[in-house]
């Protein structure tokens, strides 16, 4: 049989079955009912293997044959085709990622699925990078980035006082580094960025500034109480120190969530600090928040605003439904505006070292009890396993005294340590 001619490839019409028609040098013309493809047949150690060479008429005979003959002059050379479609396709991929910026993205994208990143998280590793390093040498191939301009890059982090900002974006650049090791944009020993990489020192361990000493904390309360801003703030304040969960946990409760008549505050696993599988996993429980006397006041005197549903703080400006909700700063803006210094004196999140420092010291409650509370899980081997205690009747009891302890403090009141819980214990069951 001849080779084929134009029109024989322009008339070749559909059946219910593919076909074939051959035209020489490996070259045929697959015919289908769907439409027409051009196909390389040929034998590689005994066994027939074939490659697409694109559809017609998109490719004409003309350049099918030049394919196919470019297919035979590759395996003249010994080189499989199939090989060599494959490693083009993969210098393709490599050229698509030419830019650190393009594969600190595709890093990025991959790390955040396969972890499982909050949108939160993934937003500031990103966003570091944004800020910090893409306007520098985004734009440069990673093997043609120099050890000095990464170490330019940190260090001008470093001289504004982030340093602990610097260690998270030179760990994210390590991360960026080993991926294109791993996919093959850079080799092994190009990878110069490592735990020592541009001197950076560790960064001290900071925890966040809280409020220990039971005069300084009544004069804190004081001030809460004499607060002039916004009503809802004022609240959330209030219920800060007393409730001492975590400020985006409050931020974020609904009305839904809370049952005033049975003084309960329920924590859906979305709205807690857990891992995003944790948070859609139907087994994760709900966290339960007991509240005391005052916090149902509380409560109750901000219902009519805000309520009967929806957020609790819902955020005053409506612009969009990202500002729902009070913003994340609100509290500690607050703690300013009171003449408080977040960094060094209290901060929102402070108010749960707080609490639990002094719950302990002054009040005596078990350890076990107070973290259950801060929705912390057992540190015993295998405890976030089997152990699932949530200490609910102590911890009622537990925040009421606590409620009444800073009502004391509030009032000027001297504080009774720990040794004398119990007499203090006895006369608030006799009130």
């Amino acid at each position: 049989m001849g080779l084929l001619s134009d029109t024989q490839v322009r008339a070749a019409a559909p059946r219910d079955t593919e076909y074939f028609l051959r035209d020489g040098d490996g070259l045929y013309l697959r015919v289908r009912p769907t439409g027409k493809t051009w196909a390389y047949r040929y034998q590689v150690a005994g066994k027939a293997a074939k490659l697409g060479l694109g559809a017609y008429p998109a490719v004409s005979l003309a350049r099918a044959r030049q394919k196919a003959r470019e297919m035979a002059e590759t395996r003249a050379e010994g080189v499989n085709p199939q090989e060599a479609r494959r490693l083009e396709a993969e210098q393709e991929r490599l050229a698509k990622l030419n830019t650190f910026e393009l594969l600190a993205r595709a890093w990025h994208g991959q790390t955040a699925k396969d972890r499982q990143w909050s949108a939160g998280y993934a937003e500031k590793v990103i966003r570091h990078l944004e800020l910090h390093i893409f306007p520098w040498i985004g734009h440069l191939p990673v093997e043609a980035i120099k050890p000095t301009e990464l170490v330019r890059c940190l260090h001008r982090i470093k001289e504004r006082g982030n340093l602990e900002t610097a260690q998270r974006v030179r760990e994210a650049v390590q991360h960026v580094y080993q991926y294109s090791v791993d996919n093959g944009t850079l080799e092994p020993a190009r990878n110069f960025v490592n735990a020592r990489t541009a001197g950076l020192p560790p960064p001290r361990s900071r925890h966040y500034a809280a409020i220990t000493d039971p005069k300084q904390l009544g004069q804190l309360l004081r001030d809460i109480q004499a607060y002039k801003g916004n009503v809802l703030t004022r609240a959330a304040l209030q219920l800060a120190p007393m409730l001492f969960q975590r400020p985006g946990q409050l931020r974020l409760a609904h009305w839904e969530d809370i049952s005033l008549e049975h003084k309960i505050w329920r924590c859906p696993p979305e709205k807690m600090k857990l891992r995003e599988w944790q948070k859609r996993d139907s087994r994760t429980p709900t966290h339960l928040v007991p509240l005391p006397r005052q916090a149902v006041e509380i409560l109750q005197d901000i219902q009519p605003l805000t309520g009967p549903t929806g957020p609790i703080f819902r955020s005053m400006a409506k612009r969009s439904e990202a500002t729902r909700y009070m913003s994340d700063n609100t509290i500690n803006s607050a703690l300013r505006t009171l003449g408080y210094d977040t960094k060094e004196q209290i901060t929102g999140h402070g108010f749960r070292a707080t609490a639990r420092t002094m719950i302990r010291e002054y009040l005596g409650w078990d350890r076990d009890v107070i973290e259950r509370h801060l929705a912390h899980v057992s540190d015993e081997e295998l405890g976030g396993s089997y152990d699932r205690t949530t200490f609910l009747a102590q911890r009622r009891e537990m925040v009421q005294l606590w409620a009444d302890f800073l009502d004391d403090l509030a009032k000027g009141k001297e504080p009774v340590l720990a040794d004398n819980v119990r007499h203090l214990k006895e006369k608030r069951r006799a009130a």
